[in-house]
């Protein structure tokens, strides 16, 4: 019940249940745990974390009224990315921290703006 106001429209799937929202989530978070493990290579880090900087960079620039926090995720990949770079898989558990964390932190921003679609 998120307002039409704040929705983001650009999305893969048009109208995100919130079942596609956890899947989301969840792949985010085995993706966090893949990293800290070190079953993902460096490259593949990379070239993921500059794949999500740059869309949702331009997502944060497009669409700066929607629900999502575009600013944090680009953030979290750009350490994830210079952690990557600068030390290789030295801080890997730093890395998929950031991206677990930064998963959860979508939780709670999804459940204040659904919440706040029952007062307007």
């Amino acid at each position: 019940m998120i307002p039409e106001i704040f929705r983001d429209n650009t999305t893969f799937i048009k109208n995100h249940s919130l079942n596609t929202y956890m899947f989301c989530v969840l792949l985010r978070i085995i993706l966090g745990l893949g990293i800290i493990t070190n079953k993902l290579p460096a490259k593949f880090i990379i070239i993921l974390s500059v794949l999500v900087i740059i869309v949702f960079s331009n997502k944060f620039i497009k669409l700066p009224k929607v629900w999502k926090n575009y600013l944090r995720t680009v953030i979290v990949y750009s350490i994830v990315l210079m952690l990557t770079v600068l030390f290789n898989n030295k801080y890997n558990y730093v890395s998929g921290i950031l991206i677990i964390v930064d998963a959860l932190m979508g939780l709670q921003t999804r459940h204040i703006f659904d919440r706040l679609g029952y007062l307007i």
